[in-house]
């Protein structure tokens, strides 16, 4: 029996971790694995160290041969891959994280091929404020060649998978659930256009298994663990997004918060992190300048462009607006300024908007770019 085998076998069985998996896999070599089913409780007790529970469970497990089997049936039926922790093909950024997943079962593409990974988390109540902020940020991260990785959950984690397949970049759901029963159902069709866009649905459970509430922080401890850095938004103290950023605080990682509204239960989270140090982030730039990445610099064209534009059109108003957005103002600023209808305005601000002269923040204040 090859060595990816005897892991899925291994990681079948009930109540044994990655832990108990781990201590094996240290304690022989990987050729030896197969002695494992010659052993009887007392010689796995003695040589790996076990309890006696630990050690029943194992040779119980590995007697039923049928899980095996049916697992593998279903594998291949579903064209599903396998990477365990001892293939080249797993994540080597997942590999040194304490007590990483045995087994990984991947729908699409293989996990290596995404080099530059990115978490964006939040809550499954976010609102109109965290799509808001998910739609600024996502586009500038997939044009910096981030993949996406989120727990596939409704809420903020739909939101940036969307958005990644809106801006024609990739995303990896992690789920906590079996591949064959994705979690929630309600995006199946989300989870099949991830795989059909190039990106990837992983989970670290059984083919058939349930969305248990135990499930969930053994995902976000892998989100975490196949990312760089892990960008908050929108999240309460307890919430499980909050939780993906510890462990990527314990990992070493990069994390990162968007500030919202004092009184906003949405925001506790992302301040109570920006309070422990991580990056508070008001743009894409604030986690771009924290991987060394700096903003690409215009060709003399467009400089001498825009300053032949700032000449001719000085006293025009996209030139006043321009001016008075040196620092972030409300619309009604600029209403006093502008001195038109509500309507022309908006459709002004909207026009310098898609021509790339203004934006708005995440207080909903314009600023020139």
């Amino acid at each position: 029996m090859v060595i990816q085998e005897i892991l899925l076998h291994l990681n079948l069985i009930e109540d044994i971790g990655p832990a108990t998996i781990l201590k094996i896999l240290n304690a022989c070599k990987n050729q030896e694995l197969h002695l494992l089913y010659r052993m009887n409780a007392n010689d796995l007790k003695e040589y790996f160290k076990c309890s006696d529970f630990i050690a029943g469970k194992i040779v119980q497990g590995l007697c039923d041969k049928k899980i095996l089997e049916q697992e593998l049936e279903l594998i291949k039926k579903n064209n599903i891959q396998v990477s365990t922790i001892c293939d080249e093909t797993y994540p080597e950024l997942l590999r040194h994280i304490n007590y990483p997943p045995i087994i990984l079962y991947i729908k699409g593409q293989s996990l290596e091929v995404f080099k530059k990974n990115i978490a964006i988390v939040g809550a499954r109540k976010a609102n109109f404020y965290g799509q808001r902020v998910v739609n600024q940020i996502v586009p500038d991260l997939v044009k910096n060649d981030f993949t996406i990785v989120s727990g596939g959950a409704i809420g903020l984690d739909t939101m940036a998978h969307s958005a990644t397949l809106a801006a024609n970049g990739k995303t990896v759901a992690v789920l906590g659930s079996g591949l064959l029963q994705p979690y929630p159902s309600s995006n199946k069709k989300l989870f099949e256009n991830i795989v059909q866009d190039g990106g990837s649905i992983v989970s670290s459970f059984p083919l058939n298994a349930g969305a248990f509430p135990e499930n969930f922080p053994a995902r976000n401890r892998i989100i975490a663990g196949l990312s760089h850095g892990c960008v908050v938004v929108q999240a309460n103290i307890k919430s499980g997004a909050l939780i993906t950023a510890k462990f990527a605080l314990d990992q070493a990682r990069e994390v990162f918060a968007v500030p919202g509204h004092i009184d906003d239960e949405l925001s506790s989270g992302c301040h109570w992190l920006i309070s422990q140090g991580a990056t508070l982030v008001s743009s894409t730039q604030d986690i771009l300048y924290a991987f060394g990445i700096l903003p690409q610099k215009e060709t003399k064209l467009q400089d001498q462009k825009a300053e032949q534009t700032s000449i001719i059109d000085e006293d025009s108003l996209e030139h006043k607006i321009i001016k008075l957005c040196r620092k972030a103002v409300s619309f009604d600023e600029i209403l006093d300024v502008a001195q038109i209808d509500v309507s022309n305005l908006q459709n002004t601000l909207f026009q310098m908007q898609m021509d790339g002269k203004i934006e708005q923040n995440f207080a909903g204040l314009w600023q020139a770019i």
